[in-house]
């Protein structure tokens, strides 16, 4: 029952962009304690202050994507994944805007 509605299109659009953000966040913590500043330092001058990290940052962010991904496709959600693979396909044109 809960397959048939949460194995829509939509659903996985808005997994992949929550997904992309949440892994957005987790790296810039990582990447932030690893460094010993703040993620406000990260995300003003290493994200946006610079162009050389932010393709770097915008691929390794929708990694998450790819976990869950591969997760719900062992799960047989395919729509689902249609929605996910969708987000990680649009973010690769913003990877190479900023390469």
């Amino acid at each position: 029952m809960m397959k048939d509605k949460l194995d829509k299109f939509w659903v996985g659009a808005i997994l992949g962009v929550i997904g992309a953000i949440l892994g957005f966040m987790i790296y810039g913590l990582i990447w932030a304690q690893a460094n010993d500043v703040t993620f406000m330092y990260f995300y003003k001058d290493v994200f946006i202050g610079t162009s050389f990290f932010t393709d770097k940052i915008v691929t390794i962010s929708v990694l998450l994507d790819v976990v869950l991904f591969f997760v719900f496709m062992r799960f047989n959600w395919y729509n689902l994944c249609k929605g996910l693979l969708a987000v990680v396909i649009l973010a690769v044109p913003v990877a190479i805007y900023y390469y």
